[in-house]
């Protein structure tokens, strides 16, 4: 019977791939082979941490057709809920662009996401936006992973030009607005709002009514413990400014890394929380800039009305 193991091999089966494990050893990949020669199951490589002390187990897992389809996707606590009950196995495709890959199981009556953390405090922060509507909703996980409801729509750069009306283009600013001021009211800076980048890229999901979704919180970051703020989070804050990329190409070593993101660690410490999250304000007008550029410049001036009046309220 496929995935009939008891609560005991769960539980060791998520220590073995959760946080994501890193990539085995050749040494063990050898060990790993079915006979010599053979290639090792893509499927099977997040597993690797059993193939020693749980040799038994690992066996099993290879000849599970549930596992052949969606390898170690089938044990979060989401999937196997939903498989244990009698549910149809989803179909799985994945996307995915800075952050690694991104999972998408598709079962009949809902679509969820699992993807790797990005920080130490994404899931935290991906938490709260889920509850106040800003993000997706969050969903039971393992360590190091995010499970998330799929937010459907079209990216704002993929709209098409039917959908590019004065009304439209100002309720999605009010929207992208009124979420940056719900975000910053619970003291979190996204650090990523992109109507769009220099590449056309959004993290700004759209639906046909018009209501929006940020995706991505991989690098945003949570106030509540400044001035104290993390050496990751304040290498957050200064990779997507634009001078950290030229310094970075110019740095003689790590050492220079490191007494940069000291000194701008002080700087942060010095920064009132609304000079940090004015960022965000930037950010979005810099992003309807970009966009025009591909979309039109008539998307410019409703676009920041709206969101003027959807941030100041």
């Amino acid at each position: 019977m496929p995935l009939d193991y008891t609560n005991e091999e769960v539980a060791v089966i998520r220590r073995a791939i959760a946080p994501p494990p890193p990539k085995p050893p050749e040494l063990v990949i050898d060990g790993m082979r079915p006979s010599a020669g053979m290639p090792v199951p893509d499927h099977m490589l997040p597993f690797w941490k059993l193939s020693d002390l749980e040799m038994p187990l690992f066996l099993r897992l290879t000849t599970d057709p549930v596992v052949k389809t969606l390898s170690h996707y089938a044990f979060f606590p989401e999937v196997y809920s939903r498989l244990s009950s009698g549910q149809k196995v989803p179909n799985l495709g994945f996307s995915g662009r800075a952050r690694g890959t991104v999972a998408v199981l598709t079962f009949e009556d809902r679509t969820i996401v699992i993807k790797p953390l990005q920080s130490q405090r994404e899931d935290e922060i991906a938490r709260i936006a889920g509850d106040i509507g800003v993000g997706p909703s969050q969903l039971e996980t393992l360590p190091g992973y995010l499970t998330e409801e799929f937010v459907s729509g079209m990216f704002f750069t993929e709209l098409p030009e039917e959908r590019l009306t004065e009304d439209f283009l100002n309720e999605v600013g009010s929207e992208v607005g009124y979420m940056l001021r719900r975000l910053h009211q619970e003291g979190i800076y996204y650090n990523d709002v992109t109507f769009s980048d220099p590449m056309g890229r959004s993290h700004i999901l759209v639906a046909l009514n018009g209501r929006c979704r940020l995706i991505d919180f991989g690098i945003s970051l949570n106030l509540d413990q400044h001035p104290n703020l993390g050496r990751e989070e304040v290498h957050n804050f200064v990779r997507t400014l634009p001078m950290y990329r030229v310094f970075l190409g110019m740095a003689e070593d790590q050492n220079h890394v490191d007494r940069f993101l000291d000194e701008y660690a002080q700087k942060l410490a010095a920064s009132e929380q609304s000079e940090i999250t004015s960022r965000d304000l930037q950010f979005a007008e810099q992003g309807i800039k970009m966009a025009m550029l591909t979309m039109g410049e008539k998307i410019g001036e409703p676009v920041k009305r709206g969101f003027l009046n959807g941030y100041y309220g």
